[in-house]
C-alpha cells in the first residue's frame, strides 16, 4: 500500500497564519507563497495521503486525496463584504463514503481538521446543507431519532466530540414537525457537525495521524447515519 513521508507540520504553520492575519494582502503572499508551499500545503498532501493508507487498512471509507481533500488559500470574494483575498485558516476534508466524484466533497458528511491563528479542532458530520439535504436530515431525525440519540449518546462518542455546533438553530420547531418531538432540539439545527479543541502540540508531529485515525474510528456511525438522507 505504499509509505507516506508524513512527519507532522510544525509550529511554522501557526506563524504563517498569524502573519497572513497581519498582511493579508497579494504582495505579502506573493513573497511567501514558496514558504506556504513548504510549511503547509507540502506537508498537508502527506497528511492526506497518510491517512488515506490508513483509513484503508481498517477499512473506513474515507476518501482521501488532494484535490477533493485539500481547500484553495484564496477566498471566493465575488459576494462578500470582506475583500481579504486569502483565507487566515487552513483545513483538511476526509469525505465519508464519497462514491460521486462529480459532486463537491463538502457536500456528504466527512471527517474535518482545523488550523488557523488562534485554535486547532477536529470536526465531522455535514455543515452547512442545502435546503433540500436539511430536509432529509430533518426526515430521517424525525423518524430515526432513537439510533442517533444512541450514536451522540455513547460514552466514547461524547469523550472524544464534546462540542456540538448549533450556529443558527431555529427557535420554533421546523414546519411539519411535532412541538414535542423527542429530537426537537436537532430539528431546529440547520447543520450536523460535532467537534473537540485539541492543542497546538498534537498538531506538531506525526502523531497528528493517529489522533485522527481514533477521532475517524469514533465518528463513523455518525456519518454512517447522516450518509441515510434522503435514501
Amino acid at each position: 500500500m505504499g509509505k507516506s513521508n508524513f512527519k507532522g507540520f510544525t509550529q511554522e504553520v501557526r506563524k504563517f497564519y498569524q502573519e497572513l492575519e497581519k498582511n493579508n494582502n497579494k504582495d505579502w503572499f506573493q513573497q511567501n507563497k514558496l514558504r506556504f508551499e513548504e510549511i503547509v500545503r507540502e506537508p498537508a498532501k502527506e497528511f492526506v495521503y497518510e491517512m488515506g493508507l490508513r483509513f484503508a487498512r481498517i477499512g473506513l471509507p474515507y476518501y482521501a486525496d488532494p484535490k477533493k481533500s485539500l481547500f484553495r488559500i484564496n477566498r471566493d470574494i465575488r459576494f462578500s463584504a470582506n475583500k481579504d483575498p486569502y483565507k487566515t485558516n487552513f483545513g483538511v476534508l476526509f469525505p465519508y463514503k464519497f462514491i460521486n466524484q462529480s459532486a463537491k466533497a463538502v457536500e456528504v458528511p466527512g471527517l474535518y481538521f482545523h488550523i488557523d491563528a488562534k485554535e486547532t479542532f477536529i470536526a465531522g458530520g455535514l455543515h452547512m446543507p442545502s435546503g433540500e439535504k436539511l430536509k432529509e436530515l430533518r426526515e430521517l431525525i424525525a423518524g430515526d431519532w432513537k439510533e442517533l440519540f444512541k450514536i451522540v449518546n455513547n460514552k466514547k462518542f461524547k469523550e472524544e466530540f464534546p462540542i456540538i455546533f448549533e450556529d443558527d438553530k431555529l427557535k420554533n420547531m421546523p414546519r411539519g414537525y411535532e412541538p414535542e418531538h423527542p429530537a426537537g432540539e436537532w430539528l431546529k439545527m440547520k447543520g450536523y457537525t460535532v467537534g473537540c479543541n485539541i492543542e497546538f502540540k498534537e498538531v506538531y508531529g506525526p502523531k497528528l495521524a493517529d489522533l485522527l485515525e481514533k477521532k475517524g474510528k469514533v465518528i463513523a456511525p455518525f456519518l454512517e447515519f447522516l450518509g441515510l438522507a434522503g435514501k
